[in-house]
């Protein structure tokens, strides 16, 4: 086949303007709450549920929030994941009165524990972190090269680019990896494919996920709203 070469005196064409539509807004809070932390962390440590060999798959199917009178630390996280939708909603430009449906369950993280990628059937979604090893590395990462996508950071949460099936074409394959310590809460889209690497340490990691969906008040008279089921 006859190789083609392009003249080097291009076609000129106009500057043009660049539309930074689709950005994927991902928020991080760094809060103190060591007081809180041990309270969540000896419930976890002590509670039989948590123990169970199934408990990672059964995780979240109820609400943390069932324990909440034997443990008020968590009416405390569930206060700090409210505060903390409130801000992220602001910035996103979701503004008005919601009816919100939110879910709380544990993350607890045995030795070589992982998740695979990803995602959840909500509209925003958090994780709260309450005990991990600490790491050096910086919180987090955005700038690494695609071959470094592939290195075995221990218990890293690695947000993938949101164009997903796009990304297996290459040239757009871009990734970031948060390495989380206690009193990190962070927000993102639920529609964000995300996966958590092994992590070594002998005892648990401990974090708490939240989902929430929510539906405007004001619709318009127009639309009905019904109860249905199928």
């Amino acid at each position: 086949m006859e190789k083609q070469t392009f003249e080097p005196n291009e076609t000129a064409v106009p500057e043009g303007t660049t539309y930074q539509l689709f950005p994927t807004p991902v928020k991080l809070f760094e809060l103190e709450e060591a007081q809180m932390n041990a309270e969540l962390a000896a419930f976890f440590n002590n509670h039989e549920h948590f123990s169970r060999s199934d408990q990672a798959q059964m995780s979240d199917v109820t609400t943390l929030m069932e324990h909440a009178p034997q443990v008020p630390a968590l009416y405390r996280l569930e206060g700090l994941f409210l505060g903390g939708l409130k801000r992220y909603c602001r910035e996103i430009g979701w503004q008005g009165e919601f009816d919100l449906a939110m879910q709380m369950f544990p993350n607890v993280a045995p030795q070589g524990h992982y998740v695979p990628s990803h995602n959840h059937v909500s509209h925003i979604s958090a994780v709260y972190y309450v005990h991990t090893r600490p790491s050096d590395r910086p919180l987090l990462v955005s700038d690494e090269s695609v071959q470094d996508y592939w290195r075995p950071d221990e218990g890293a949460l690695i947000l993938h680019d949101p164009r997903f099936n796009a990304s297996l074409q290459g040239g757009w394959q871009y990734h970031a990896k948060v390495f989380p310590r206690p009193g990190l809460m962070l927000f993102f889209p639920s529609f964000l494919w995300h996966e958590v690497t092994p992590h070594g340490a002998p005892e648990p990691r401990l974090s708490v996920a939240a989902n929430f969906s929510l539906a405007y008040r004001d619709i318009p008279a127009y639309e009905r709203h019904k109860l249905f089921s199928c």
